[in-house]
């Protein structure tokens, strides 16, 4: 797995994440976490997109409870995307 198939797994099903964000936004997040080599601080980095993901999707309009749903999903693929890249010792760009 290279950086660009993690991201695109990352972000598969994210359609009102990427609607809300814009999709520019989420990938580039998503890419800066992938290309983190430090597992400590590619969880940090996480929670903060997680945290901001959260908020844009209440303002978009979700209900809280939807929206934190929603997010841990988004924040779940991205943890697995992260692992499998990482693990794999591929971290080609």
């Amino acid at each position: 797995m290279n950086i660009e198939e993690a991201v695109t797994a990352a972000t598969a099903g994210s359609s009102a994440l990427l609607s809300c964000l814009g999709q520019q936004v989420v990938a580039y997040h998503v890419t800066a976490i992938m290309r983190e080599t430090d597992a400590r601080h590619a969880r940090q980095m996480q929670l903060v997109l997680l945290r901001r993901s959260i908020e844009a999707l209440v303002e978009d309009g979700l209900e809280d409870v939807e929206a934190k749903r929603f997010a841990s999903q988004f924040h779940g693929r991205v943890g697995s995307a992260w692992d499998l890249l990482h693990l794999a010792g591929d971290t080609s760009h």
